[in-house]
């Protein structure tokens, strides 16, 4: 009979062993448990942005033109899209009619310096003949013809430095290091004073005027960091240079000028989106894949010691494109449910595996 009753214990306990391990994997209904992956909530970097839209631009452009009219185009050194240096030759002009005229300036210039020395000479033989020789109005003549040609001299000479400075303007140069973005000249044509031949991209600067609205344009600073993106869909940082001091009044959009680096693949012209960081703090933050909406309202289910999840409903701010905001209904260190949450109803019983709350990668 011992035997008996021995048997019948040890037939008890293993079946208390065999339910401990069915609750173990059920949940409090008999369903069985789904396994998820959960995450303690951390606080991370924030950053508050706004978007805009605007126009690539040159930073700076600068049109070449001819000082020099009514001559013709003889040699065209560079090209759309070539990168140049200050001072680098991108054009030259006909000389022949300003070598000429130099030539002919100094011709005049010798017989000016002759004419000169003659009459300097004459004045010093006036002086020096006795004294009723020559009357004093005749050497007064004498040295206010010696005056009279050092003034001719002068002119000729400012009208040779005026010829000069002519020819060397046959010599079209950059005034800037740059990019050639237009040329509006060909060989053989004769172009005017002033007509523009080139476009320069000053020190081949980029950016981006943005077009904000005036809410936003307040909280918009020099140097706060933004991302541009093309018609292509490539993105590139950015940096606002500048904040225009004016808005207009008739679409209520101010500018904000924001730099690009020198190797952007944008071009002037283009049509871009802008990003700008105007704002980074710490903050709790769960990831977008934890959210689950009831009736248009963010909810995440927390997940408790015993392991049965609540839904909770949370207030949401600022967002990245991974992770929100949290503002209300979660403290630090709080586990919620980061991955399966959308198969989940409040109260479940579940199976919790651990995950980086920011990498979401289980460990």
């Amino acid at each position: 009979m011992i035997g008996v009753a021995e048997r019948g214990c040890g037939w008890i306990a293993a079946m208390a062993v065999l339910l401990l391990a069915h609750s173990a994997a059920h949940g409090q209904d008999g369903s069985a448990a789904m396994t998820v992956i959960a995450a303690s909530v951390e606080k991370s970097e924030v950053t508050r942005s706004i978007t805009a839209t605007g126009n690539v631009v040159a930073w700076r452009e600068i049109p070449v033109s001819s000082e020099v009219g009514g001559l013709a185009v003889i040699e065209i050194a560079v090209d759309e899209g070539d990168v140049v240096a200050k001072g680098q030759v991108l054009a030259r002009l006909g000389q022949a009619l300003t070598t000429a005229a130099i030539s002919k300036q100094k011709a005049a210039i010798d017989e000016l310096q002759a004419s000169l020395a003659i009459a300097r000479s004459d004045v010093t033989r006036a002086h020096s003949v006795s004294s009723g020789v020559m009357s004093a109005q005749m050497i007064e003549q004498r040295e206010t013809l010696v005056k009279s040609t050092e003034a001719r001299l002068q002119a000729a000479q400012a009208q040779l430095d005026e010829a000069e400075a002519r020819h060397r303007q046959t010599i079209i140069v950059a005034p800037a290091a740059g990019l050639i973005s237009s040329r509006s000249v060909a060989i053989g044509q004769v172009v005017q004073a002033g007509a523009e031949m080139f476009r320069l991209i000053q020190a081949n600067r980029i950016e981006v005027d943005a077009r904000v609205i005036e809410a936003d344009l307040l909280v918009v600073g020099a140097k706060q960091h933004a991302t541009v993106v093309g018609p292509t869909g490539k993105s590139e940082h950015g940096i606002v240079r500048i904040v225009s001091p004016i808005v207009d009044p008739k679409t209520r959009l101010g500018t904000v000028r924001v730099a690009l680096s020198g190797d952007t693949h944008l071009k002037p012209g283009m049509f871009a989106r802008v990003e700008i960081a105007v704002e980074s703090k710490l903050a709790l933050t769960v990831p977008f894949k934890a959210l689950v909406w009831r009736e248009a309202k963010a909810h995440v289910f927390k997940v408790g010691r015993d392991n049965l999840v609540s839904l909770t409903e949370i207030g949401i701010g600022a967002g990245t494109a991974d992770d929100i905001e949290v503002l209300r209904g979660l403290d630090a260190g709080d586990r919620i449910v980061t991955q399966g949450a959308g198969l989940l109803n409040d109260g479940d019983f579940v199976n919790v595996k651990t995950a980086s709350a920011r990498a979401g990668a289980m460990r």
